[in-house]
């Protein structure tokens, strides 16, 4: 026996991520691109492992966009095989929740044991839009079991023993689907399944078909996980391969296992991640300068120039390292325009991961509070390369400054005392200039 299946997983239509609704849309387009796929492709069915929405109380906006794609499942004679994700939860005191109703609608088919007596799950064939497995075609099986959290693991052991009761005949391939993680696959992921857990499985499911996890991976060509299909956070994109996967199954196969799955990127709208060293860059504006010519690379290393206008990325820039200069003099709106010039993007985002040069005041010495602060001070402007050179007239002007505003002294006259201050510096600096240059 020969047939093909799609899965995915992690839809979550209606994100309107950043509050744009070009994204909004982003997501609705890539539902539809993938079941356009599945069509093309003449898939016996698709499953779907979880999070086809992003929340569980959604607009109508967004329950259009899932039954505008269904649809052209159902009018493909396409079945959709489905389970709950942990984000479409229906709530306690809802009677159905959406996924719920899309399968009262017979838009998809919705798996889950219905009841648990003793612990087990009672496993019974899909009727009347509710079973926790369905027969798809003549000797395949799909069991389902929707996003239980912390508690998967206790629920699969007792799974795998209710399978053992179930009458297989004429069953020449099985898959398992659900919405849940494996452990290992995210460093921050914890209470993620273990392969351990899964191996009860193992004689009751050729395929294990997850979804939950956004990065794709798979286990001993048995578990599998596409993925999300658009880019629910900015560190997504590095997994550039997420999509969904393909089966091809040949139970002829005399090796194991008898499915070749391919994984496939799905479109999507371009995000451009990248962090630029701040380390050597001595000012501000040395920073700015530094940044337009790394932005302006990168732009042309990634091809954004040749995106259309409906196709503009979004454009994440870190800055990372030991600043010579004070932190809070950075500009991020100048950053976020500068991102701007170089990219044309739909959305912009600047995280400043720097922090400044750390300073320490030496030990060993009783030293009056006047001469600590003024120290202190030095060794504030000392490390700042833009202050450095005169770093003690600079903490002396501070204190000066200081002192008047705790005199009550008229704003004019502080404005005044800063000014006579930072000319007194600056003839410091053509004096010492007049100097070298005398030399």
């Amino acid at each position: 026996m020969r047939f093909r299946f799609l899965h995915m997983a992690d839809c979550h239509l209606g994100y309107r991520q950043y509050n744009l609704r070009d994204r909004f849309n982003d997501f609705g387009q890539a539902f539809y691109d993938v079941i356009d796929t599945a069509i093309a492709e003449k898939v016996n069915f698709v499953l779907l492992a979880g999070d086809l929405f992003q929340k569980r109380s959604i607009d109508a906006l967004t329950l259009n966009q899932a039954i505008v794609g269904l649809e052209r499942l159902r009018a493909a004679d396409i079945p959709c095989i489905a389970v709950e994700g942990n984000h479409e939860h229906a709530y306690y005191d809802d009677y159905i929740g959406w996924m719920k109703f899309l399968a009262v609608r017979q838009l998809l088919v919705l798996l889950d044991p219905e009841r648990f007596e003793g612990g087990m799950p009672q496993l019974a064939a899909y009727a009347r839009r509710a079973g926790s497995y369905i027969d798809p075609l003549s000797g395949v099986r799909i069991h389902g079991l929707r996003y239980l959290g912390a508690s998967t693991g206790r629920v699969l052991e007792s799974y795998a023993a209710a399978l053992q009761t179930l009458p297989r005949d004429g069953v020449e391939y099985s898959i398992f689907l659900t919405h849940a993680g494996v452990e290992g696959e995210l460093a921050e992921q914890v209470g993620g399944l273990t392969m351990r857990q899964l191996a009860p499985l193992r004689d009751h499911a050729d395929y294990v078909a997850l979804g939950h996890i956004h990065k794709p991976f798979e286990r001993d060509a048995w578990v599998y996980n596409p993925g999300s299909l658009e880019t629910c956070s900015a560190q997504e994109a590095q997994w550039a391969n997420r999509g969904y996967y393909l089966v091809d199954v040949d139970t002829s196969r005399p090796e194991d296992p008898k499915h070749v799955a391919r994984l496939h990127a799905n479109r999507r709208r371009t995000f451009c991640s990248m962090s630029l060293k701040v380390d050597t860059l001595l000012s501000p504006d040395h920073l700015y300068d530094e940044c337009r010519r790394f932005l302006k690379r990168k732009a042309l290393d990634q091809g954004v120039a040749r995106l259309g206008p409906k196709e503009r990325p979004v454009v994440a820039l870190h800055l990372n390292g030991v600043l010579p200069f004070d932190r809070t003099a950075l500009d991020l709106a100048r950053l976020e325009e500068l991102v701007r010039e170089c990219y044309d993007p739909l959305h912009v985002m600047v995280h400043n991961h720097t922090h400044s040069a750390e300073y320490a005041v030496e030990a060993g010495e009783t030293l009056s509070r006047p001469v600590l602060e003024r120290q202190v001070l030095a060794g504030i402007f000392e490390r700042d390369t833009r202050f450095h050179e005169h770093s003690q007239s600079w903490a002396r002007a501070a204190l000066s400054l200081k002192a008047l505003a705790l005199d009550g002294a008229e704003p004019q006259a502080v404005v005044d005392e800063l000014e006579a201050r930072m000319a007194a510096i600056e003839q410091e600096g053509k004096a010492a200039g007049d100097v070298d240059s005398s030399r």
